[in-house]
């Protein structure tokens, strides 16, 4: 029967050292582990070694070790997406609540006495306000001495509304339930009239002064 031969002389790893085995039995010599071998250690093996004997072909280091496994990242990216969600629907309402706020904040504006939608009825000469506008008694409707046209001379407007704003306002004349004349009024030169200030208002019609009116109001645009 062929007999195994014993693996060759060499550095093997045991107990958490390397010792020297001189090809038939193991030397007294040792040295720390992961020192560079005489021979490599990835060599075919020549048989089943017999008891005591290093395991030739064995690796000199111990078998490789898996990294940490990465965390998982779901619950991260769920909390990511219900955050964003979340933004994005309280950013839809605080939108929706301030389209809705300005609508009935413009709705209310416009049924305003003096406003679009509920003109207020003035009398000639006399002082009236409309929505913070103040306007000045001593006014007068007149026609345009070359024209004929109705004109509105020495009315005057002071804003009171807290803030710069612009004056578009509309006059209308009525005989009755029937509109005889309408004049379209500004500040005279100024775009928006700073709050507190008083500016002459400028009035221009493309209506002839009426031989006979009842009633005369006024409407803002705000």
């Amino acid at each position: 029967m062929t007999q195994t031969p014993n693996p060759p002389a060499g550095w093997y790893p045991q107990g958490g050292q390397e010792r020297w085995w001189n090809g038939s039995a193991w030397s007294d010599n040792f040295r720390p582990l992961g020192s560079e071998p005489t021979q490599p250690y990835a060599q075919p093996a020549y048989g089943q070694p017999a008891y005591g004997q290093p395991a030739y072909g064995q690796p000199a280091y111990g078998q490789p070790q898996f990294g940490t496994p990465q965390k998982s990242h779901v619950a991260r990216n769920l909390l990511i997406a219900f955050g964003l969600l979340f933004l994005l629907i309280v950013g839809g309402c605080v939108a929706v609540v301030a389209v809705v706020g300005k609508s009935v904040n413009d709705a209310v504006n416009d049924d305003t006495l003096g406003g679009p939608n509920n003109p207020l009825t003035i009398t000639e000469g006399q002082a009236f306000e409309v929505h913070g506008f103040e306007y000045a008694a001593g006014w007068d409707i007149v026609d345009d001495p070359l024209g004929g046209l109705l004109e509105i001379e020495d009315l005057k407007v002071t804003n009171h509304r807290g803030k710069a704003d612009r004056l578009f306002a509309t006059i209308t004349l009525l005989n009755g339930n029937e509109i005889v004349a309408t004049a379209t009024c500004t500040a005279d030169g100024i775009d928006k009239i700073p709050d507190g200030v008083s500016a002459t208002v400028d009035c221009s019609s493309a209506d002839d002064l009426p031989a006979a009116y009842d009633e005369i109001t006024i409407k803002d645009a705000f």
